[in-house]
C-alpha cells in the first residue's frame, strides 16, 4: 500500500507543480491587471474630474459671456434687433421698442422690418446689400414710427447664417440720428442765411441810392406836371412802385441788419406780445378769428431790441392770420425753462398745416406761397434774422408735437426760444387770458 502511493505521488509530482506555476502565473497577470485598471479607474476619475471643471469654467464663462450680451442688449440706448429668414423682427431691445414708438417688445415681435422703412427705396437698397453682400454698414433710413411720426436712423447689419452657409436671418444695431441731423440741418441753414444777409447788405445798399434818386425826381416831375392829369397819373404810378421797391429794400436791410444798429434794452416779452395783439386784433375780430393768450407770470425780461421783437411776432401773427383766412384759432403761449435760462413763444394758427417740403423753405428770402403782389416773401426771413442776432432759436411744427394744440385744432405752431443774460424768478402758473373775436 505504501509503495503504491509513493509510486502515485512520484507520478503526479511534476504535473502539480507545473499547475501551480501556472496558477502563480495567472494570479499574477490578475494582479497586474488589478494594478492596471485600477490606474487607469484612477486616471479615468482625474480626466473625468478635470472635465468637469473644464466644464464649469466653460459654461461660468457661457454664462458670463450670456450675461453680457444680455445686459448689452438691455441696457444700449441704440436699438439692437434679429429677424428670422421671412424679414420678420424676432427680437428688439427696449430702446428699439421705445425708439419706434411702442411700450412693449410683443408689439414689434413678428412685424415686418419692412414696415418700419418709410422710403421703400431705403428698404430696397437695404435688403439687396443684406442677401448680395452679407452685411450692410452705417446706412441712413428714414423710420417710421407708431404714431406715423418719422425719425432717422443709421443702421448696421449682417446676414445670420447656418452651418451650410444657408441665411436664416440677419442681425444689426439702429441709432437715432434725428436730433443730430436736424442740428446739422440748422447749421447748414444758419451759415447760407448768413452768406444771404451779406450779400442782401451789399444789394440793398447799391439799389437804394439809384432808388432815392429815381424817387426825388419824380416828386420834382410831379411838381412841374401838377396841372398835366395825364402826365401826373403816370408819375404817380412810378412814384408808388419806387417806394414799393425801396420797402422791399428796407425789407432786405432789416434782414441783414446787424446787431450795433439795434437798441437793446430789458424787454418783457408779455407785455410785447399784448402790444403787437393790440395791434392785429381787429382785424382778426374782422374775420372771426378768435385768440386765446396763456401767458405765463413773472418771466424774467429779456434782454433785446423791443422793436425788433414786436416785428417778429407781428410777422408770425400776419402770417398766422392769412393762413387761416376766416374763422379760426390763434393760441399764443409763453413760458420760461429755469434750467435752460430760456423764455419760449409759441404761436399757433388753425390753418391748412404746412407741408415739409414748403418747412424747409420758410425762413428763406423771398419765398413766398401767396400770390404776386400780396407778399415779397421776406416776413419770415427778417424774423430769422431779428431771433438769430438775439442768440435764439426760431422753429416751425406742423403737426405741433404738443398734443394741446393738436386737441385745440391747431395745425401749425412757430417756436421762439430766446436766451436770458441773468436770472430770473421762477415762474408762477400761467395765467389764460382769452379774447373771444367770435360767437361760435
Amino acid at each position: 500500500m505504501t509503495f503504491v502511493s509513493v509510486g502515485i505521488l512520484t507520478f503526479y509530482y511534476p504535473n502539480i507543480r507545473g499547475v501551480m506555476a501556472l496558477i502563480r502565473e495567472e494570479a499574477e497577470a490578475v494582479r497586474s491587471a488589478k494594478e492596471e485598471l485600477e490606474a487607469t479607474h484612477r486616471e479615468l476619475r482625474e480626466l473625468n474630474r478635470t472635465l468637469e471643471d473644464r466644464v464649469r469654467i466653460r459654461t461660468q464663462e457661457l454664462m458670463l459671456s450670456q450675461q453680457k450680451f444680455r445686459r448689452l442688449f438691455e441696457n444700449s440706448k441704440d436699438a439692437i434687433f434679429f429677424c428670422d429668414e421671412k424679414g420678420c423682427i424676432s427680437d428688439m431691445n427696449q430702446s428699439g421698442v421705445e425708439l419706434l414708438g411702442y411700450t412693449e417688445k410683443e408689439e414689434v415681435v413678428g412685424l415686418p422690418m419692412k414696415e418700419f422703412f418709410n422710403k421703400p427705396m431705403e428698404w430696397r437698397t437695404y435688403y439687396a446689400s443684406i442677401c448680395r453682400d452679407g452685411f450692410i454698414k452705417d446706412f441712413e433710413a428714414e423710420f417710421l414710427k407708431k404714431d406715423g411720426s418719422t425719425i432717422n436712423m443709421i443702421i448696421s447689419a449682417a446676414a445670420i447664417r447656418d452651418e451650410k452657409g444657408k441665411p436664416t436671418g440677419c442681425e444689426g444695431i439702429a441709432k437715432d440720428i434725428t436730433a443730430f441731423k436736424k442740428m446739422t440741418e440748422k447749421l447748414i441753414y444758419s451759415e447760407k442765411m448768413a452768406a444771404i444777409g451779406q450779400l442782401a447788405a451789399g444789394v440793398a445798399h447799391e439799389i437804394n441810392t439809384p432808388l432815392g434818386i429815381i424817387l426825388g425826381y419824380t416828386q420834382l416831375l410831379k411838381e412841374d406836371f401838377e396841372n398835366d392829369q395825364e402826365i401826373l397819373k403816370e408819375l404817380e404810378i412810378v412814384e408808388k412802385q419806387t417806394k414799393n421797391c425801396k420797402r422791399i429794400v428796407s425789407d432786405l436791410l432789416s434782414f441783414a441788419r446787424s446787431t450795433s444798429t439795434a437798441k437793446f434794452d430789458e424787454v418783457d416779452v408779455n407785455e410785447c406780445l399784448k402790444h403787437t395783439v393790440a395791434l392785429i386784433r381787429h382785424s382778426l375780430e374782422m374775420d372771426q378769428i378768435e385768440l386765446v393768450l396763456e401767458l405765463t407770470e413773472s418771466i424774467p425780461k429779456i434782454y433785446g431790441d423791443k422793436d425788433r421783437i414786436s416785428q417778429v411776432f407781428l410777422n408770425i401773427l400776419t402770417n398766422a392770420h392769412q393762413a387761416i383766412g376766416e374763422k379760426g384759432l390763434v393760441m399764443i403761449r409763453t413760458r420760461y425753462d429755469t434750467k435752460k435760462m430760456r423764455v419760449f413763444i409759441e404761436i399757433g394758427d388753425s390753418g391748412p398745416g404746412v407741408p415739409d417740403e414748403i418747412k424747409t423753405k420758410m425762413f428763406d428770402p423771398f419765398f413766398t406761397t401767396k400770390p404776386v403782389g400780396k407778399g415779397t416773401g421776406l416776413g419770415l426771413s427778417v424774423s430769422y434774422g431779428i431771433i438769430k442776432e438775439l442768440k435764439g432759436v426760431i422753429e416751425v411744427f406742423s403737426p405741433p408735437e404738443d398734443e394741446i394744440f393738436r386737441k385745440k385744432g391747431i395745425n401749425t405752431v412757430f417756436t421762439i426760444e430766446l436766451p436770458l443774460e441773468s436770472d430770473g424768478p421762477e415762474p408762477e402758473n400761467p395765467i389764460v387770458q382769452r379774447y373771444c373775436m367770435c360767437e361760435r
